[in-house]
């Protein structure tokens, strides 16, 4: 007997409206079924995890099963955002994939240092960014997640 699991709620954090609108292309081409959530800086993203100001009804800002998060955005950028997600203790095991323009080592080694889960440079080229984002979806909808509570 199976059962078909929810479709995963991923919460996208990134500042560039292009960026965040080829995501949902590359979704929508590879037949990627998820709930996307969308934030466009690292303030909005503490306010989304903490369900403070206009994302406290959790019904309609449910918790995240994935975080999708870009290094360079501005009031917060992903690393410090990182830093404050992890000392959550209801999102210290969430997923994280730092999804960024920069593949500088400091920068990797440093998400990593912080917790997060896999870090990738933006490919340059839209079909590049589509299998990458098919990729990592597929493997974060397929893993086993531990049941989230709603604060």
């Amino acid at each position: 007997m199976s059962c078909m699991k929810r479709k995963i709620i991923v919460l996208l954090a990134d500042d560039d409206a292009n960026d965040r609108h080829l995501f949902k292309h590359a979704l929508k081409c590879n037949g990627v079924e998820i709930e996307l959530r969308e934030v466009s800086d690292g303030e909005d993203f503490t306010e989304y995890l903490k369900a403070g100001g206009r994302f406290a009804d959790r019904l309609a800002n449910p918790l995240p099963d994935l975080i999708i998060l870009d290094l360079k955005m501005p009031r917060m950028d992903g690393l410090q955002s990182v830093r404050s997600l992890r000392k959550q203790p209801e999102y210290q095991r969430t997923p994280v994939v730092m999804l960024s323009g920069s593949g500088l080592e400091k920068d990797v080694q440093t998400a990593y240092g912080l917790g997060v889960n896999t870090y990738f440079s933006k490919p340059a080229n839209l079909q590049a960014l589509m299998e990458l984002i098919k990729l990592v979806i597929d493997y974060w909808s397929r893993a086993e997640r531990p049941v989230q509570k709603v604060r």
